[in-house]
């Protein structure tokens, strides 16, 4: 048996070898590789300069306010305007944002992290945007929006399938389009095991050539060493779905199909479950939930903010107070600077609110989107496989969904903090100063995909074995029948 193990793997290798086509399919596929992941490692290196110019801005502006509070200074002595112990100019000058930290695994699953913002401020004076991007090079950049990001992902979920398709297409059909299939039968005894083994000669190959591009990406970005086990998990996903793909076109082998025939069904296999599938889905949850742009969602909160901003402040003071029940109505400090503050936070309080409710009713959404695609995970196996290394990487929509929650939280807790002194009078000192600091962070949120994921693969996997079992049967009872093998 082992003899016969061997004689296949070996004439495999042979065939492999000797097939231009083949090697240059093979060759193509690792350069698309190794090109994908340093193009995400270009996205990667870009996401964490925005974010390290952002920390050298917020220092600077951190440093330059302390160190007037520790001087005793209200702020420069050449622009007397400004004063760091009243709540406005403490909340501009406690820069802090709350941020998406570049995983290293985002450079492998790109996911819509060149189309979201990863950064937003936390300031209790400016508002909360959590749909706004501030990267010229996404939201701004038209040509970049049309075009992606080329990442390791897309070549696992769409290019893989298509270098199978090419190691596979022949495997038993060439022999029975030269009428060699009886001498095949005579010399290896039964015709299932004997193409069971030629099939996994080529997919180990494959198998071999996603752990090598894994492997490279992992120490290429970092990720072994700082995420090993969701870079664990993302490989066992991509091997799984390489061993689903041999399923599928096992099954189109077992039929005992000729050669065109088999590379016909396989190519119909990828084009409908790569293309038509995912595109149908897509179109029918569109109608029943259609997408919001943030561009016209940002502009009509933008819009909503100036409105409150303009508007007379005891339009919105019951609902203020009425959610503060500890808070006085009869401020200490009466001065008209301290009233127009207590003015401003009171509206303030009001858009956050607004913006709360947007950004729920915009994840709900999201949400019942999601989960409407997600019933059709038993025949989308390429957006269920994509999207699960997208959140293995903190890149997917679920990701974004925390980070404006996140955001919306670090503004409440500083414009609470601020109504609490504005209304107590106090001036800030460098240890409220220093306490504004805590509202912002950068915060990861690669996780491990939902359990549905693996049963909806494992089960289009059951279901392609299955039918791979009927149709040798099929083709079994037709010999038997015909004659005809």
């Amino acid at each position: 048996m082992s003899s016969k193990a061997g004689s296949l793997i070996s004439f495999e290798w042979l065939r492999l070898c000797r097939s231009p086509m083949r090697v240059m399919a093979i060759v193509v596929f690792l350069l698309c590789g190794v090109g994908a992941v340093a193009s995400g490692i270009q996205h990667l290196n870009g996401w964490k300069q925005t974010h390290a110019d952002l920390r050298e801005r917020e220092q600077s502006m951190r440093d330059d306010a302390l160190g007037w509070l520790r001087t005793g200074l209200k702020g420069p002595e050449d622009r007397s305007y400004i004063d760091v112990t009243s709540p406005r100019w403490a909340d501009r000058y406690a820069s802090a944002h709350m941020s998406v930290a570049p995983d290293p695994l985002a450079a492998l699953a790109i996911g819509l992290s060149d189309v979201r913002g990863t950064w937003a401020p936390v300031a209790a004076t400016s508002g909360a945007k959590p749909f706004e991007t501030h990267d010229p090079a996404t939201l701004g950049n038209a040509e970049k929006l049309l075009s992606g990001n080329f990442d390791l992902v897309f070549v696992l979920t769409y290019l893989l399938p298509l270098l199978l398709l090419i190691l596979l297409f022949d495997v038993g059909g060439l022999e029975r389009d030269l009428g060699m299939l009886r001498l095949v039968r005579i010399q290896v005894g039964t015709r299932r095991g004997w193409l069971f083994k030629r099939i996994l000669a080529p997919v180990l190959i494959v198998v071999g050539l996603v752990i090598v591009l894994c492997v490279v990406g992992g120490f290429w970005t970092g990720a072994i060493g700082s995420a090993t086990e969701r870079w664990a998990l993302f490989l066992g996903l991509a091997i799984g779905y390489t061993f689903l793909w041999a399923a599928l076109f096992g099954a189109v082998l077992a039929s005992g199909a000729g050669t065109s025939s088999s590379a016909l069904w396989m190519a119909g296999l990828w084009i409908g479950f790569c293309v038509v599938v995912p595109a149908a889905v897509r179109q029918v949850v569109a109608e029943e939930h259609p997408s919001l742009y943030a561009t016209e969602r940002t502009d009509a909160m933008r819009s909503k903010r100036y409105d409150i901003l303009l508007s007379d402040v005891k339009e919105y003071q019951e609902a203020f107070y009425e959610a503060r029940p500890d808070l006085s109505r009869s401020p200490k400090s009466r001065s008209r600077r301290a009233a127009s503050t207590r003015s401003l936070f009171i509206k303030q309080a009001a858009f956050l609110d607004m913006v709360s409710g947007v950004t729920e009713d915009v994840s709900k959404d999201e949400i019942a989107r999601e989960a409407a695609i997600a019933r059709y995970g038993w025949v989308n196996p390429a957006y269920v496989f994509q999207r699960a290394l997208c959140v293995l990487a903190g890149t997917e929509s679920v990701s974004f969904r925390k980070h404006r929650q996140n955001l919306l939280d670090g503004v409440s807790i500083r414009l609470e903090s601020l109504i609490e002194v504005t209304w107590l009078g106090e001036a800030i000192d460098d240890a409220r100063f220093e306490s504004l600091l805590d509202h912002g962070a950068e915060v990861s949120y690669g996780e491990s995909p939902e359990k549905e994921t693996s049963i909806h693969l494992i089960g289009l996997f059951v279901v392609a074995a299955i039918a791979a079992f009927i149709l040798a049967r099929l083709r079994k009872d037709r010999e038997l029948r015909t004659g005809i093998v």
